[in-house]
């Protein structure tokens, strides 16, 4: 169930930073036709598209003998997407990304204090490693 909340934040972070980047302007032009935004916003999208199978593997697993690793690498995919994704609508949002009365920063505390519920990604890794 982390993983999945996580990819569903992932994803709204992703959704409001591409928003928000076709609508403000610098220099003219919205943020958005920049190619390093564009870059960083199609490598958050690619994390957590390779993240989506992961999550669906393991719920596939249940009751199977691979659940225990099946999970842990889904954990481990979307804590990093998810992650992601929030450190790419904080550069790209800047200051007002911080602020209460915008939702990103809501899903920017949630994506840091999922990153490590249930164990880190660095334990999950562990447990996919010692299962392999």
């Amino acid at each position: 169930m982390c993983a999945a909340q996580q990819l569903g934040v992932g994803r709204a972070l992703l959704e409001v930073t591409v928003e928000y980047a076709k609508t403000r302007q610098q220099f003219g032009r919205p943020i958005g036709e920049y190619q390093a935004v564009k870059h960083h916003l199609a490598g958050a999208m690619v994390e957590l598209e390779f993240a989506r199978p992961l999550l669906y593997g393991a719920a596939l697993a249940y009751g199977t003998p691979e659940f225990g690793r099946d999970v842990a690498a889904a954990k481990v995919a979307a804590s990093d997407a998810c992650y992601g994704a929030a450190k790419i609508a904080l550069q790209v949002h800047g200051a007002i990304g911080y602020t209460d009365e915008y939702d990103p920063s809501l899903w920017i505390r949630k994506a840091r204090a999922l990153h490590s519920a249930w164990g880190t990604p660095a334990e999950h890794r562990a447990r996919v490693a010692a299962a392999l």
